[in-house]
């Protein structure tokens, strides 16, 4: 029940990393004090799978076994903190997030509750922009996210009505796409020139060849940029993130696209390090454009390979790049194999279709020493993400790259065995799996009977891949590790009700569940010897519910509650 004590000696080297932009080794800030905590311990390690407390020294675990034993391990100077019943974990960790476009998001209006609302009407997300208007009078741009396509597409007109003169630029929940009034068009350029450079699939057009004020993609993306909040704003937004992801018990993150909504993000995080203030670890990648020429391709990988030297510290560090394949489905830009339902001849947009162009980037990284991070909805999309990493593996000879594929929304059977043999890392989200009564029926109307097979996670782990939990918050509004867990097992949404029961086949134990947001994903940062378990020598990552995930009853799991969270021995939240 127990493991050795690890002498000081060894917990000071462990710790030699610091939050700065060079390279050199500083201790980070972390608990001197000796900790005991007691509680019903769920260690994510196979040697010791349950304990009843554990002694942190120096911001690293020192002891994992009895509570008699851990007491004799203490003094009177020893702080302890019993939490009875309740369970202590791992810190989790988050395959696939966005901290820099939710800071942007808190600064703007929120529209998700709405898209929430099975009757919403596009109508309605108008409605609550002209209430945002009377309560935020005077802006020079009017900016909201976290609508869906309800009843009709959105086009300028229907914004025009409540805002003829001043641009309003309303971000989809998805992150995939926008909805810009007239004012908006003509501040950012959206005409029939830009039609020309993006394509219609990329902004809708009219009967004449107008923008309609519906644009997705890359000029959705990159106009993030444009109406991304100053610098103050940014911080302020990433620290609401930072105790957003706290209070669900995470304490790592990938930050899936560092820079996509405020190319002041790279900086601010790092300034947030060197204020002392930053302690959610956040593992960033950099999205290499598809509309980077191939010419010009080896100086954008060049430049990310130099932030990486430059920003690699403790708590803050970029760990590779992006790569979008397509876009999403209920935007019509994934890329599919088979046409869509319910527009014969079409199949998507594909964003990066070059398996040479998705190997050259491959190659660069695992070279040095980085990994690539995909996006990728369609099976066409995935299946061209593999086959440029295979490639890529037989020129390196590197196996161990460490990429990984995102979302995984419609896959082929063959997929699960292609990622295993090569050593893909499935990122998946059980948050988006039930039959979601906002959102299905797109997916039935666009796709068809595809959709009864979507999101599969058990196939991932039949096959032998090492699967990964994500939310991608905010370009998903729903945010809970507990319901995380919940879903993955049932497949269907307590709040909805048995009818959204989705898949059933793919649902998965509650120890997979658990592997896939704690030890595993940490194994997508070459980390996984350092958190993801309760073992002797990682860090004192802790998230302390009130339930306990492998025994407690679904409805149980689905309501439990953050106690605390821990990070380098220290509460971050709760108590």
């Amino acid at each position: 029940m127990k493991q050795k004590f690890l002498p000081l000696l060894l917990f000071t080297t462990l710790l030699s990393v610091s939050c700065n932009t060079t390279n050199d080794i500083v201790d980070p800030p972390v608990s001197t004090e000796k900790l005991l905590l007691l509680g019903n311990v769920i260690t994510m390690d196979t040697a010791t799978p349950r304990a009843e407390a554990i002694v942190v020294e120096n911001g690293l675990i020192s002891f994992v076994g009895s509570q008699a034993e851990a007491r004799k391990m203490c003094d009177a100077k020893t702080i302890v903190k019993d939490y009875g019943t309740a369970s202590i974990y791992p810190g989790f960790t988050e395959g696939h997030t966005h901290g820099s476009l939710a800071a942007s998001r808190f600064m703007q209006a929120d529209l998700s509750e709405l898209s929430d609302e099975v009757e919403t009407v596009m109508a309605d997300y108008v409605e609550a922009m002209k209430e945002y208007m009377q309560e935020h009078p005077g802006l020079s741009i009017y900016k909201g996210s976290g609508w869906l396509v309800k009843d009709k597409e959105p086009n300028a007109a229907m914004l025009d009505a409540i805002c003829p003169d001043v641009p309003m630029v309303l971000n989809s929940e998805d992150g995939h796409s926008m909805w810009l009034n007239t004012a908006a068009m003509k501040h950012f350029g959206f005409d029939k020139e830009a039609v020309k450079i993006h394509g219609e699939d990329c902004i809708r057009v009219d009967s004449e060849g107008n923008p309609t004020g519906y644009i997705s993609e890359k000029p959705a993306i990159d106009l993030l940029d444009k109406i991304a909040p100053d610098k103050k704003e940014c911080k302020e937004g990433l620290l609401m993130w930072q105790e957003k992801a706290f209070s669900q018990g995470i304490t790592a993150v990938t930050e899936a696209a560092v820079g996509l909504s405020n190319p002041l993000a790279e900086k601010v995080y790092q300034e947030l390090c060197d204020e002392g203030v930053w302690k959610l670890r956040t593992y960033a990648v950099k999205i290499i454009d598809e509309t980077v020429p191939d010419e010009k391709l080896d100086s954008a990988l060049n430049r990310v390979l130099a932030l990486r030297n430059k920003y690699n510290g403790e708590y803050y560090k970029i760990t590779g790049t992006k790569v979008f394949m397509d876009g999403v489905i209920e935007a019509h830009t994934g890329w599919l194999e088979e046409e869509y339902s319910d527009d014969p001849g079409y199949y998507g947009l594909k964003r990066c279709p070059d398996p040479n162009r998705v190997a050259r980037i491959v190659a660069f990284n695992n070279k040095n020493g980085m990994n690539v991070h995909f996006h990728s909805i369609g099976d066409a999309a995935t299946n061209t993400a593999i086959k440029g990493i295979v490639q890529a593996q037989a020129e390196t000879g590197i196996k161990d790259g460490r990429n990984a594929i995102a979302h995984l929304q419609i896959v082929k059977p063959e997929v699960f065995k292609k990622m295993a043999d090569n050593n893909i890392i499935p990122i998946v989200a059980p948050l988006w799996l039930p039959k979601y009564p906002d959102e299905y029926p797109i997916f039935c109307r666009y796709i068809g009977d595809r959709a009864d097979t979507e999101y599969p996670i058990k196939s991932f782990y039949d096959a032998g891949c090492l699967v990964n939990f994500h939310s991608d918050y905010p370009a998903s509004n729903s945010f809970s590790m507990a319901q995380t867990i919940y879903i993955a097992i049932t497949r269907t949404s307590k709040e909805y009700g048995p009818e959204t029961l989705h898949n059933p086949a793919e649902c998965i134990t509650r120890q997979q569940a658990l592997e896939a947001m704690t030890i595993n994903v940490p194994y997508q940062w070459h980390e996984e010897n350092r958190m993801g378990s309760i073992t002797v020598g990682k860090l004192a990552n802790f998230a302390i519910y009130d339930t306990d995930f492998t025994k407690a009853e679904p409805d149980a799991i689905w309501d439990a509650q953050v106690k605390a969270t821990y990070v380098d021995g220290k509460v971050v939240y709760g108590k």
